[in-house]
């Protein structure tokens, strides 16, 4: 972990020495401030929002000529926010459940495995920057470099001339992102309980994104690593369109977002069945505790559009970042877009019963006697109890 020093005194120590919401105020905040940054459900840089953007701009894109009520696509409704909203609460971490050190043989999460910082701006690269986050060191550069030259020499891989560690400095990019931080601000003293609070900056040259948060702030990580697994993708010839520097279209990303519409999907789908995370580990541990989670993040990606798109969520309007309980249906229910694409009007009588038949030639209830089912019905999710019975 990078202390983001002034004068010698470590950010960390002075987190540690004040914390809650009182330390958030080193950072700038007022604890007014800090308050309503907690209760604000989403407030994210430019970095993160244009990454999100060219994700949701990949997957559900307008769609012209299937018709008026089609035309919309993900950004239309702002599905970015319904993306960082999950990634944001994913996980809580509570205090009491860190470990000192972190220890893989426990499995235990500990306090410096959560807290990243680096400052792209303030170095010659994007790699320096990231060098200097603690864990990664040249030998991991020069290990994930001979790891992309042997894919590349692999029959099965795509060839090319060798990768060395210039390229890998001249394409990674976190676009406008000039100082990246994830802190702990509670004290972290033996005995703390309770969820912790992230506090996160994320310095860029329009301003300061400075956000306080009570569960991890996955939906600002990970198009950090987006960002590494692109440039991956492109050193090792996988774009099949070209790459296109300064998008004007999403000016604050990075590298993920000089990739075409559908090579976003295809380095996003190199995470899951690519190899990606093997090959660019010892970069992407640090800034995530367990990178594996990456093929969980691109499934959830995918499914996340579904939900968000094709349900009432975008009717929600000033609501949606609330939590869901306290969500509103603020449009009429027909005018949603997802019930404008399928003409659903909205819960009315006869819908619920009917939702089998909702599709033209979908298909009729079976007989029950024409169903195959197995004569033990308790299913995989029953256990027998030491007394035999059931529950």
């Amino acid at each position: 972990m990078v202390e983001n020093n002034d004068g010698g005194v470590s950010r960390r120590t002075m987190m540690h020495g004040l914390g809650g919401l009182a330390a958030v105020s080193m950072s700038g905040m007022t604890e007014r401030q800090a308050e309503a940054a907690l209760a604000a459900g989403v407030s994210t840089d430019p970095h993160t929002r244009d990454t999100y953007r060219a994700v949701v701009d990949a997957i559900l894109p307008r769609t012209p000529g299937l018709g008026d009520e089609h035309v919309p696509g993900g950004l239309e409704v702002e599905l970015e926010k319904f993306l960082i909203w999950d990634f944001n609460h994913f996980q809580e971490i509570r205090l009491e459940t860190l470990a000192e050190t972190a220890d893989p043989t426990v499995g235990q999460l500990s306090a410096d495995q959560l807290e990243v910082g680096f400052a792209p701006a303030a170095a010659d690269s994007a790699l320096d920057a990231l060098l200097d986050v603690d864990g990664i060191t040249e030998d991991a550069i020069e290990n994930t470099v001979d790891e992309l030259d042997g894919f590349l020499d692999d029959p099965l891989g795509v060839g090319g001339d060798g990768i060395d560690v210039d390229d890998l400095r001249e394409r990674l990019d976190f676009g406008a992102v000039d100082r990246f931080d994830v802190s702990i601000a509670d004290s972290l003293e033996e005995g703390s309980s309770g969820p912790a609070t992230f506090d996160v900056v994320v310095e860029t040259a329009d301003g300061d994104t400075r956000t306080a948060m009570r569960n991890y702030p996955y939906g600002a990580v990970f198009p950090i690593a987006f960002d590494i697994v692109a440039t991956e993708f492109i050193l090792l010839g996988k774009n099949e369109d070209a790459v296109e520097r300064g998008n004007e279209e999403f000016p604050g990303g990075g590298t993920f977002v000089q990739l075409s519409r559908e090579d976003r999907l295809r380095c996003l789908w190199s995470i899951v069945d690519g190899g990606a995370i093997d090959r660019l580990d010892e970069l992407l541990s640090t800034l995530i505790a367990d990178v594996g989670i990456l093929k969980f993040v691109v499934m959830a990606v995918n499914g996340l559009h579904g939900f968000g798109y094709y349900t009432e969520w975008a009717g929600y309007q000033e609501t949606t970042m609330e939590m869901p309980n306290d969500r509103r249906l603020n449009v009429p229910p027909g005018e949603v877009q997802s019930r404008e694409q399928t003409g659903y009007p909205g819960p009315q009588p006869g819908y619920a019963a009917d939702w089998r038949h909702a599709i033209p030639g979908g298909f009729d209830d079976p007989e029950a006697d024409d169903l195959d089912l197995p004569d033990d019905l308790t299913g995989d999710d029953v256990i027998d109890d030491p007394g035999g019975e059931s529950r």
